[in-house]
């Protein structure tokens, strides 16, 4: 997989929760667990005043796809 820049992922940070959400969700109805982690990951280590989600509701995703609680983040 390719490395990700920095000017992507402050394009994805500045995406709608909703969409952002969505990035996951797919990821995992695609069966890509890994993708939906890697993507979860740069929600999770981003602030969340810089377009981060919270662990919380990161799980609700995973969990609506019949995945336990992710045990990413704080």
């Amino acid at each position: 997989m390719a490395q990700i820049t920095t000017s992507e992922i402050e394009w994805v940070l500045s995406l709608p929760k909703e969409a952002k959400l969505l990035f996951i969700d797919q990821a995992l109805k695609d069966g890509d667990f890994s993708m939906a982690l890697s993507i979860a990951k740069i929600f999770l280590d981003a602030p969340i005043t810089k377009g981060g989600i919270s662990t919380e509701e990161i799980d609700d995703v995973f969990k609506k796809n019949g995945i336990g609680d992710s045990k990413m983040g704080g």
